[in-house]
């Protein structure tokens, strides 16, 4: 009975960590799925507040819905293309496979391949594209509306975020479409 105790105690801290902005544990056993919270902390302790994503408005917006679900929490692999491990461009490419629609395989050459679409007239499933690097594209996420987008973050696997969060609002270069 005393080693199910520290057993417990030690796996408490996982366990009640859900899907915090960090999660501890990326593996099995923990659903990232549902609602992004009311409101996230920002910069210089910041509140953005953000409201639940419109929902998809036909077939092809629902079946993407549907494999962007089956993605979430996915941990983050740099090159990785399955549900073990993904990076952003091969989840984007996995979620437009999903509804017939071939992209390229990395975030600079999707950009290159999209139609170009300004940051005002996104709608659900637009590509966004960011400069994380300091050289050009280099990550890129699915819009969903209402400033909200799905990627493979590299420090939280897959994930819903806030465009307008200053680290990725200021890191935005352009808008892709492909539907």
């Amino acid at each position: 009975m005393k080693h199910i105790k520290i057993i417990f105690t030690l796996l408490l801290p996982i366990i009640t960590a859900g899907c915090t902005s960090a999660p501890v544990y990326r593996g099995v056993g923990v659903s990232c799925r549902g609602p992004m919270p009311s409101s996230i902390n920002g910069a210089a302790g910041t509140e953005i507040r953000t409201t639940t994503p419109p929902n998809p408005s036909n077939s092809i917006e629902h079946r993407m819905q549907g494999e962007i679900d089956s993605w979430m929490g996915t941990p983050y692999v740099y090159g990785g293309v399955s549900k073990s491990g993904v990076d952003c461009s091969a989840f984007a490419q996995a979620v437009f496979r999903s509804v017939g629609i071939e992209i390229p395989r990395r975030a600079s050459r999707q950009s290159a391949a999209a139609e170009t679409v300004s940051r005002s007239n996104l709608r659900y499933g637009d590509l966004l594209f960011f400069n994380t690097s300091g050289s050009g594209i280099s990550h890129c996420g699915i819009y969903l509306g209402n400033g909200e987008f799905v990627h493979a973050s590299s420090s939280r696997g897959v994930v819903r975020d806030l465009l307008n969060h200053p680290y990725y609002s200021s890191r935005y270069v352009t808008g892709g479409r492909f539907l």
